[in-house]
């Protein structure tokens, strides 16, 4: 009787010990998708911010002058980040009395076509 009670306490301590580590695994788990959101909404908003140096730009009817602080932008731009970006198109002999169209290219860091701006295509308006 007294090596029953015995059993019966020892193998209430093993259940309680299992369950015990159920819950840190199940913790751990949680945690673990918790770490990826947060890394994967890092990334977003550091494209995000490299890009809103640009986008302000993109589109038509943009004038000489906004032209020329674009193009500075990216020199600057190229100069201090790995993110190279690409100009096509009018990038000198700018006049002043024209409009001017500006479009992104974007290259996500995986290959997909979102993601940082990797080519600026600017174009005379007629």
């Amino acid at each position: 009787m007294e090596n029953a009670s015995k059993a019966l306490i020892i193998a209430g301590a093993i259940l309680i010990s299992i369950l015990l580590i159920s819950v840190g695994v199940l913790i751990m788990n949680s945690t673990g998708n918790t770490q990826q959101s947060v890394q994967e909404n890092a990334d977003t908003i550091a494209i995000r911010t490299f890009n809103s140096n640009f986008t302000p730009y993109e589109g038509e009817d943009q004038s000489a002058s906004q032209i020329r602080s674009l193009i500075s932008a990216v020199k600057s731009s190229n100069a201090k980040s790995e993110q190279q970006i690409e100009l096509k198109g009018v990038t000198s002999g700018l006049k002043a009395n024209k409009k001017y169209k500006v479009e992104l290219s974007y290259e996500g860091t995986d290959g997909s076509s979102s993601g940082y701006v990797k080519t600026i295509t600017i174009s005379e308006q007629t």
